[in-house]
């Protein structure tokens, strides 16, 4: 069945409504946000035993569990500091969820040596570029142009 034209019209100008929530540079923040709530819904995960050969299986449930809280407040406080503009938090948000990213990396590693599964070297590649976009973000913010006192 069709759309209506009025009711893909409310559709796309809710979305334009969410989007201008975020501050500016709107697509990049929007990006950042789904960036820290993948983090911190990889935390819950991790948390509650979801995904239990990769983390619980290598470093125990107590640590499954820390890393997993790690990247669960990481992930609430920096998609907090974007929705809101707050710079300064956000590169607090940046080191608690790089923390918790760093703390899964040696877990990934250790279960994609043993060869249960080639799919987790995709897994450990993610993590990396993670990482990797997580130094570039709190590079911007620290020296460069998201600062506004420099």
């Amino acid at each position: 069945m069709r759309q209506s034209k009025t009711e893909a019209g409310r559709r796309r100008s809710a979305a334009m409504g969410l989007l201008q929530l975020v501050h500016e540079p709107a697509a990049i923040n929007a990006a950042q946000v789904i960036a820290y709530i993948t983090a911190g819904a990889a935390g819950l995960l991790a948390a509650l035993g979801g995904v239990p050969t990769l983390l619980t299986g290598t470093i125990g449930p107590v640590m499954s569990v820390f890393v997993g809280s790690v990247l669960v407040v990481g992930g609430i406080i920096g998609a907090f500091a974007v929705l809101s503009g707050h710079w300064w938090l956000e590169r607090v948000a940046l080191l608690i969820v790089g923390l918790g990213w760093v703390l899964v990396l040696p877990a990934a590693l250790a279960f994609a040596v043993s060869g249960k599964s080639s799919a987790v070297w995709l897994v450990v590649a993610l993590i990396v570029m993670t990482l990797s976009d997580v130094f570039k973000r709190y590079r911007r913010i620290d020296w460069a142009y998201l600062d506004p006192t420099k």
